[in-house]
């Protein structure tokens, strides 16, 4: 699939609304170039900023915090191929 995206006056790039709506608002992307071709790349969120962010009134339990750290951990393993 080719679409165009648009770089407007502020500098902001509007990606096709079929490509935007993949993603959500507040996603995060690592932009770099190569030549004249632009790259974008999601930064998948790490589940250890559900804990980061948590609200300091509602904390997140013990076993909650372990379930997260437990996913990390696989999710390390997955990445290395063990």
């Amino acid at each position: 699939m080719s679409e165009v995206a648009i770089l407007n006056a502020n500098r902001t790039l509007e990606l096709p609304e079929e490509i935007a709506k993949r993603f959500q608002i507040s996603d995060r992307f690592v932009v770099w170039t190569d030549g004249d071709t632009l790259h974008l790349k999601r930064i998948a969120p790490s589940p250890l900023d559900v804990v980061e962010h948590a609200p300091v009134e509602n904390p997140l339990s013990a076993e909650e915090i372990d379930d997260i750290i437990h996913e990390v951990r696989r999710q390390k393993r997955q990445q290395n191929g063990a």
